[in-house]
């Protein structure tokens, strides 16, 4: 059994999930992989499998008036996603529902921009 503070135990908490995320979208990539997404201002994007909503609140912090839905099957990652969007002053931006991706739970043409980037 893995011991507390491992990453086999529960879910990762925080920043600790974070690290690596960090790395891969670094400052100086941000604006180039923003390009390839297509993101733009006032944009509603949906982020599918969005756990602690890194993408989402990336989007939200880069992009003006942006609205970011994040899409995730495990509602306990909601708890710890909304207290970082609180913790970024994001929460007018970003939303989060439960749902399975392979039934998407909106109506067709709800978003300009579907991203899932952890997904598999």
């Amino acid at each position: 059994m893995a011991q507390e503070g491992s990453a086999r135990v529960g879910y990762f908490r925080g920043d600790q999930l974070e690290l690596g995320l960090r790395y891969a979208y670094r400052p100086e990539f941000v604006p180039l992989f923003m390009d390839y997404l297509g993101a733009r201002p006032h944009s509603r994007i949906l982020e599918v499998g969005t756990g602690t909503a890194f993408l989402a609140r990336l989007l939200a912090r880069k992009l003006d008036g942006v609205q970011v839905t994040g899409l995730d099957t495990d509602v306990n990652m909601f708890e710890l996603a909304g207290q970082m969007v609180e913790r970024d002053g994001l929460a007018g931006q970003i939303t989060f529902v439960q749902g399975d991706t392979s039934q998407l739970p909106f109506p067709d043409n709800s978003f300009d921009l579907a991203t899932s980037q952890r997904l598999l």
